[in-house]
């Protein structure tokens, strides 16, 4: 009896201890843009759920690989998640040789945390007005226009080069590290374009600093009605949508990953956070656990032929 006890007894020394322990919420991009907004969303809400200060820890490089690795192995007390965009789950492996991480083998999914648009913009220094004559401009330039994205392998830079290829676009991919980088040479003019998330790009283009030329939608969004999609300018196969998700490091246990997923539903579902995806530019995706993991293999799926139909040479890791 005394042994049963002593044993429960430090049970729950533990589970108070590990609820007092600080969390992270690894960004695997530097500070700004739509993920590290929303990661700060979803640190406040699983701290008030759990007890734990979760911090955002932004772990830029390597196009997002670098902080994604990072969840591998980790911590599965539920101290550690990560929250990332499609092209460091779903493209990723498609990309490099040697993957560092294999996200449906070394992750469990948590939650879905929104879909997302993504825009062609350019600097207004670029003669075009509109896609068809931005097209036709970059044909009589002697070299390849520049588009930046938030780096090499990933669905933006997929994005580019599938609407390089079927349009005709004299193009060439310029990765940065992160999209706030990205944005910055475009609005001061160091770069002609970008393939960048639409909600961060929005500030910009209703200041008249950057002009969009499409955006990825089914139809044109309510904050920017002026923006055609690709899809209404014959480019239909450009209207599928990016999004974000939320991870743990695989054998998380299911009462965990269950209870995170619960707490993240339940948040995206209250008017303080869908006014806050709506001012990112974020469309909710309510899905459980498991409806997401298998959400993520069919995504997996999905890329790894569009990927390689693209020519792209995937690298040493």
């Amino acid at each position: 009896m005394l042994l049963k006890f002593a044993a429960a007894l430090l049970a729950l020394v533990a589970s108070e201890a590990s609820a007092q322990s600080t969390g992270r919420v690894v960004v695997p991009y530097p500070p700004g843009g739509s993920i590290d907004a929303m990661a700060r969303v979803v640190a406040g809400k699983l701290g008030d759920a759990t007890g734990r200060t979760f911090v955002v820890e932004n772990r830029a490089g390597a196009s997002g690989a670098i902080g994604c690795a990072s969840l591998k192995g980790g911590p599965t007390d539920g101290s550690l998640i990560l929250i990332a965009p499609d092209s460091n789950i779903s493209v990723y492996p498609a990309t490099v040789k040697k993957p560092a991480y294999l996200p449906v083998v070394d992750f469990v999914a948590l939650a879905h945390t929104g879909e997302y648009r993504i825009g062609l913009s350019i600097n207004p220094s670029v003669p075009a007005k509109d896609l068809k004559s931005f097209i036709a401009w970059t044909k009589t330039q002697p070299d390849a226009v520049p588009y930046g994205t938030a780096g090499a392998g990933t669905n933006l830079h997929f994005y580019g080069a599938l609407f390089a290829q079927v349009s005709g676009a004299n193009m060439k991919h310029i990765p940065y590290r992160g999209s706030a980088p990205a944005m910055t040479d475009l609005v001061g003019g160091q770069i002609a374009a970008v393939m960048l998330p639409f909600g961060g790009q929005l500030g910009h283009l209703h200041a008249g600093r950057i002009r969009m030329l499409a955006q990825t939608g089914e139809n044109r969004a309510a904050s920017a009605p002026e923006v055609p999609s690709f899809k209404e300018l014959g480019f239909a196969m450009l209207s599928v949508p990016g999004w974000y998700g939320i991870f743990a490091p695989a054998g998380t246990p299911a009462e965990i990953v269950n209870h995170y997923n619960d707490v993240i539903v339940k948040a995206i579902g209250t008017p303080e956070v869908r006014e806050r995806m709506k001012n990112l530019e974020l469309e909710p995706r309510e899905m459980s656990a498991a409806e997401f993991q298998a959400f993520v293999k069919a995504d997996t799926q999905r890329w790894a032929p569009i990927i390689k139909a693209s020519g792209f040479t995937p690298g040493a890791e």
